[in-house]
Order: structure tokens, then sequence, then C-alpha cells
């Protein structure tokens, strides 16, 4: 068996399909967004439905991010701060 990976965040799924990911299924989409850290979202359609499949970070993450960011955009000379995301 493999090592466990930590990671910072977690898969959440949403919609009606969900029922239909499976350990199998789950370990295939963390895989696909380890790969692929630019990915936001994935849709997927089932028979019973669609699900959503996205990363979910604790609140206390996004916090820490909002607080980085502000103390940036305080220091002298800074006008602006843009991060940039994956597009959708």
């Amino acid at each position: 068996m493999a090592d466990a990976v930590l990671r910072s965040w977690q898969l959440m799924t949403v919609g009606p399909g969900s029922r239909h990911v499976t350990p199998d299924l789950h370990e295939r989409l963390v895989r696909l967004f380890d790969l692929l850290p630019q990915t936001r979202l994935i849709e997927i359609e089932t028979d019973a439905g669609g699900v959503s499949v996205s990363r979910d970070w604790p609140g206390d993450r996004m916090e820490e991010v909002s607080a980085i960011e502000a103390e940036i955009a305080a220091m002298p000379g800074i006008s602006r701060l843009t991060l940039f995301q994956a597009a959708s």
C-alpha cells in the first residue's frame, strides 16, 4: 500500500450523482487534482445526476491567505496585488 500523502485540502463532492463517487473514483479524482494543480473544479455527469468535485480547505487557511494578501498590499510601494486563478 502506498504511503498516505498529507494534503492541506480534502475532496468535496456535491450533487445527486455523489453516490457514484466510489473510493476508487475518489482516489483518481484526488490524483487528477494533484497532477493538475491549476484545476479548480471537475464536473461529472452520472445517471443519477451531476457531481461537482473541488478542493475544500479549512477556513483558517483561507483566513491566513487573506491576512497575507492584506500584509503585502499594505507594504510601501505596493499599489496592487493580483492573484491569478486557473480559468474555468
